[in-house]
């Protein structure tokens, strides 16, 4: 689809969560002289705290309208669907950490699938408001302390966009999982901000990484600091088996040699072009760059 769109029309069901939860380890190759970030990664235990019965008017309220969010799938798709979504409470004693969502504007499209035998979910995009974001664990001081370093963590990182990051990158919305592997890093600019574009795979498990579990992660701010984007999108790669069956000895030895296994599978990611993955990830930041979020 060619042209600019405002999408303003009813959405299907929202594609499940694609973000971190606890953290486990993480892979991606980096030269030995490569700096890192300082970040701390957001605790993931789940401490008691006071329920809020209900949530404020900043957490309810998104002041974006679907016409002020304008990009462009290209080739992707040739329609979006979008709407705005009412907050969801956290639950603090329901995983992931962090659950709940504010108000916000979600949009998905459909990509054509590579053949009959295989569908792709379809990808998504969520437009947050940092207040909104804040505003959800109200009377929650270990969890919003928790929240400010997403928030600020991304900040610094967009900031100083260091070459390599050692640990963990938190994202939005929450899942539970955790990032055991990132490659394909890359700072991407769009009409309203900047932010962080990356091929990550997250799990509950020790197992090998599969073909259909990789996924296409954005997260990024605009410029002035009052909106939080996230944009996913599930990959595939011919470079990983499509199933890995292992006899228990065969697992023994496998979780043994867990992070080498990562590393490897990392490097393999990272001398990729972009159409070793499907979608093809220059047509994804393209949909990125595209985007322009028109503010009071």
């Amino acid at each position: 689809m060619n042209g600019w769109v405002a999408w303003g029309l009813s959405l299907l069901v929202p594609l499940g969560s694609v973000s971190l939860g606890s953290v486990k380890t993480a892979a991606q190759p980096a030269p030995s002289d490569a700096g890192s970030d300082e970040l701390e990664t957001p605790s993931v235990s789940l401490p008691p705290g006071p329920y809020v019965l209900q949530l404020s008017e900043i957490a309810t309220e998104f002041p974006l309208s679907l016409e002020q969010v304008r990009f462009q799938p290209g080739p992707l798709a040739d329609s979006v669907q979008g709407r705005r979504r009412a907050a969801r409470p956290y639950q603090p004693n329901q995983p992931p950490y962090l659950n709940g969502e504010p108000s916000h504007l979600l949009y998905q499209f459909q990509v054509p699938s590579p053949n009959a035998e295989i569908t792709v979910p379809p990808a998504t995009l969520k437009i947050y408001s940092v207040s909104g974001l804040r505003a959800m664990y109200a009377g929650y001081r270990q969890e919003l302390q928790a929240m400010n370093q997403v928030i600020n963590g991304l900040r610094t990182i967009l900031t100083q966009r260091p070459f390599y990051i050692n640990r963990p990158i938190a994202v939005l919305p929450t899942i539970e999982g955790s990032e055991v592997l990132r490659s394909q890093m890359e700072y991407l600019r769009f009409g309203s901000g900047n932010g962080l574009r990356f091929v990550g795979v997250y799990k509950q498990d020790v197992s090998p990484i599969l073909r259909d579990q990789l996924v296409y992660m954005f997260q990024g701010l605009t410029t002035d600091g009052r909106y939080y984007v996230s944009f996913s999108q599930p990959l595939l790669t011919s470079v990983l088996p499509a199933t890995a069956p292992l006899t228990a000895d065969q697992y023994d030895v496998f979780v043994a040699e867990y992070e080498v296994y990562l590393r490897r599978v990392a490097q393999q990611l990272n001398v990729q072009g972009s159409s070793g993955f499907f979608p093809d990830l220059a047509l994804l930041d393209d949909v990125v760059r595209s985007l322009r979020i028109q503010t009071p």
